[in-house]
């Protein structure tokens, strides 16, 4: 429904988000398509507009904030633990930042995981999975899931409740989310999913990403395309592998799920397909396509009201599960 409608008439961008658009141009950080200046100078580019995003006076105060390092087979792998409460045991949210597999880390969502923290009165532990070209497809997924089984594991040893988590990310976050959910459902430590605008299909020709994917709103289908090439280096996998499609992952089972994005996101159509594989798969969900809204919605949540609140309407979400 939402898509045809999109095929008739785009809602008018929020006026709201129309001033941080002008706010991030007139700081000097708004971004360019990587696709177009290259991953160098995309990295250069995100890096002054996480650095404008975090600004002191956005940060949300903790109880206590860990990094911790786990041995993984590529490397260490470095989970920020953010505590809003001195509770002993404490349920907890593992946050997996977007950013295309190329770009993101934990201080690049610091603000959003304080946030998170907060809104849930749970701990967030945020992973700093590697990225692309220094590290390719599965090594982001297998990362997580490594990550989701030291919570499960010894998170006890350090003040996290294993037998009540959930999973939160956007984008190619909400990707591995999905893809991760689905592989451990049966473990029914995992209570809740928040699932933030994300990547669910390879599919770069669905009607969202014709009329809305040539960089008026954001993402374009050359970005997308430069995104999923270097994710993949080079490698044959088929376009429709669960852990580069979770729409085509087993859904059976999956813990409740709530699902978010734009209407003038390109990504709507794998979300609306989305919905309709949890419906079809009976998972209990709440499915939200706010109006005016691009992509990349949470990363201004300093900046911007209806990213805050849609914070907050996840974070009950997964309150509701992490503490019932």
């Amino acid at each position: 429904m939402f898509s045809e409608r999109l095929l008739v008439m785009l809602s008018p961008v929020d006026s709201e988000l129309q001033v941080v658009f002008e706010t991030l141009k007139e700081a000097g950080v708004a971004l360019p398509d990587p696709a177009e200046v290259g991953l160098i100078e995309g990295r250069k580019a995100r890096e002054r507009y996480y650095a404008f995003l975090n600004q002191p006076d956005g940060k949300i105060p903790m109880q206590a904030v860990k990094n911790i390092s786990l041995p993984g087979p590529y490397g260490p792998i470095l989970i920020r633990l953010y505590f809003p409460t001195n509770e002993e045991s404490v349920p907890v949210t593992l946050f997996v930042h977007g950013g295309g597999w190329w770009t993101g880390n934990v201080d690049a969502y610091d603000q959003i995981c304080r946030r998170l923290a907060m809104e849930t009165n749970s701990a967030v532990a945020s992973i700093e999975y590697r990225l692309w070209p220094e590290y390719r497809f599965p090594v982001p997924i297998e990362e997580t899931i490594l990550a989701t089984e030291w919570i499960l594991n010894e998170g006890k040893s350090y003040g996290l409740d294993s037998s009540s988590i959930a999973l939160c990310g956007d984008s190619a976050g909400a990707t591995i989310c999905l893809y991760v959910g689905s592989m451990l459902k049966s473990n029914k430590s995992i209570k809740a999913l928040a699932l933030v605008y994300g990547v669910y299909s390879t599919e770069l020709d669905t009607p969202s990403w014709i009329k809305i994917g040539d960089g008026t709103y954001g993402l374009t289908v050359r970005q997308m395309q430069w995104i999923w090439d270097g994710y993949l280096g080079g490698q044959d996998i088929n376009p429709k592998d669960p852990r580069l499609s979770p729409l085509n992952a087993n859904l059976n089972g999956l813990a409740p799920t709530w699902v978010m994005v734009g209407d003038l996101d390109p990504l709507l159509d794998d979300n609306i397909a989305l919905n309709k594989a949890l419906e079809l798969a009976g998972v209990e969900t709440i499915f939200k396509v706010e109006e005016g809204i691009t992509h990349f919605i949470w990363m201004w949540q300093r900046l911007y009201e209806r990213s805050r609140l849609s914070i907050a309407e996840a974070s009950n979400f997964l309150k509701k599960y992490l503490r019932e």
